[in-house]
């Protein structure tokens, strides 16, 4: 997005996980740990809130399974989840994810959640963008964008209350539950 006015600032160190995963050829480890040091304490506790120890025990050779030309040979959620990984292994300041949980189901875009943005990145400033507005009474503070500006900001509760554009969003998505429970209770 191009800044309008203003100046941006940021001296702190910052980790980016982009909506479409970037994974480069090589080992799961090396994805994730990208040039730090192995800690295995911290490797591990990144493993677990990234819901990848799991995939590891099915894959023959565990994190050392060599990744194809672009993950090939992972599903979209396996390569974002060691997309956040290597993220959270950078152990930085700043955190801008974008579209987090798109390449993955709603039970791991649960713990996801949970684990990574309340738990493990809860001492650190965090953006992320997303259409899912289920996370939301959880943050600290909501941004509304409407026509690349900010249109509305403050908490979830209280973006309710003005309603217009965060008012649209939030009807939006329980308009799309609803569907969705129609189609399931047909068949």
């Amino acid at each position: 997005m191009p800044k309008l006015s203003g100046t941006i600032k940021l001296g702190e160190t910052k980790a980016y996980v982009a909506q479409s995963p970037w994974i480069q050829s090589g080992k799961i480890e090396e994805n994730i740990l990208f040039g730090k040091e192995m800690q295995r304490e911290k490797y591990d506790e990144v493993l677990e809130a990234c819901s990848l120890k799991k995939d590891l025990e099915i894959l023959s050779f565990g994190d050392q399974t060599v990744i194809g030309e672009r993950g090939v040979n992972l599903s979209g959620g396996q390569k974002q989840r060691i997309q956040i990984a290597r993220a959270l292994y950078q152990d930085a300041d700043v955190y801008l994810f974008d579209d987090l949980f798109s390449a993955v189901d709603a039970h791991t875009g649960t713990h996801l959640f949970n684990e990574c943005i309340m738990g493990l990145l809860n001492s650190k400033t965090v953006l992320y963008v997303t259409h899912q507005v289920e996370f939301l009474p959880a943050v600290d503070l909501i941004l509304v964008m409407k026509d690349g500006r900010i249109s509305q900001a403050g908490k979830y509760n209280d973006l309710l209350k003005l309603g217009s554009d965060f008012m649209e969003l939030v009807g939006a998505h329980q308009d799309a539950l609803t569907a969705i429970d129609t189609v399931k209770e047909k068949h």
